[in-house]
């Protein structure tokens, strides 16, 4: 996958989940009383939220880390992939923590933010294992190409343009 397009895609992801997991749970708390939830319902959405919340950031600091890293050699940029590949293997068990909130008898505006932040978690999640794929399980050759390729379009690209604006 290009550079650009996984630190975008990554970074646009990121917050877009973040923005929804915080709506989903403030929103479950000021409209409990309108829409019959239970405590208990209240405090497993909030906890979910709450560990969405620091996943996103997570990987909101990493997109924002991301250009460091890929300037860097070519073995930091596989134990990077590697890192995010590990966690977003043990995000996979917020998703289906996350599912397992369709079987409760939530209200309908619940169950659609439910399935709009667990749409934008599988596109996290096939944005992510793509680069995973792209840094750890391709061939040396390949993965040394398509590093050198993003290398020169994009960040001596960057390079040149702000030693022109000085």
């Amino acid at each position: 996958m290009d550079f650009k397009e996984f630190r975008e895609g990554l970074l646009s992801l990121a917050l877009l989940i973040f923005i929804f997991s915080l709506t989903f749970m403030v929103g479950s708390i000021l409209l409990s009383p309108y829409i019959n939830l239970g405590i208990e319902d209240q405090n497993f959405i909030i906890i979910l939220s709450m560990i969405n919340l620091i996943f996103s950031l997570y990987y909101l600091l990493e997109a924002l880390r991301l250009e460091k890293i890929f300037k860097l050699e070519d073995k930091h940029i596989i134990k990077f992939g590697k890192r995010i590949g590990i966690i977003s293997l043990c995000y996979l068990i917020h998703f289906f923590l996350m599912g397992l909130l369709l079987f409760r008898d939530l209200h309908n505006l619940q169950v659609m933010m439910i399935i709009l932040i667990m749409l934008l978690e599988l596109c996290l999640f096939g944005v992510i294992l793509k680069e995973v794929y792209d840094l750890v399980f391709l061939e040396e050759t390949q993965r040394k190409h398509e590093l050198d390729k993003n290398r020169r379009m994009y960040i001596k690209r960057e390079r040149i343009h702000s030693r022109q604006l000085d």
